[in-house]
């Protein structure tokens, strides 16, 4: 018989972490997420190479794929533009480079895989292309990617043109 007087015994119970620990543990978690962030935000996500699934092509069968020679890929503005120069040389087949998002050009840097892609049309004026008529797309050099010598592929929707060397 237990008496007031004897001493109790009590099962041990599992005891809460102290609130340092907890602490510790919610402050480790908030940090690998600002972390996490901070690297995605700094080393976005690699993409596919543009030029993947593309189907190389020479200058005469851009023309024939997209109606346009490319004349120029050069520097510009100090380095910081990429003037893409083309003639148009079938007008039907060019005239969706202006309209289509989808066949933006993008300039791929041969040696590093750096892609410098436009993110919207293009605003010179023109509503439909001409024949024989000079256009230009301007691109921003992010990161002085592109340079005097370089050579670069074109992707144009699904085809490419490579070894192309960038005018100073």
């Amino acid at each position: 018989m237990i008496t007031e007087s004897s001493p109790r015994v009590v099962p041990d119970l599992p005891q809460p972490p102290p609130r340092r620990s907890r602490l510790l543990a919610i402050g480790l978690v908030v940090l690998l997420l600002a972390g996490g962030l901070t690297a995605k935000a700094l080393w976005p996500d690699r993409k596919a190479d543009v030029r993947d699934g593309t189907i190389l092509v020479t200058a005469e069968g851009m023309a024939a794929r997209h109606g346009i020679n490319i004349t120029l890929i050069g520097t510009t503005a100090a380095g910081g533009l990429i003037d893409f120069r083309y003639q148009v040389v079938d007008p039907d087949k060019a005239n969706p480079l202006i309209h289509d998002v989808d066949l933006l050009p993008r300039i791929v840097v041969e040696d590093s895989g750096a892609t410098l892609a436009l993110t919207s049309l293009p605003h010179h004026g023109a509503t439909e292309l001409e024949l024989g008529g000079t256009y230009f797309f301007l691109f921003a050099n992010s990161n002085n990617a592109i340079r005097r010598g370089s050579l670069v592929t074109v992707v144009i929707g699904d085809v490419r043109l490579e070894h192309i060397v960038v005018q100073g």
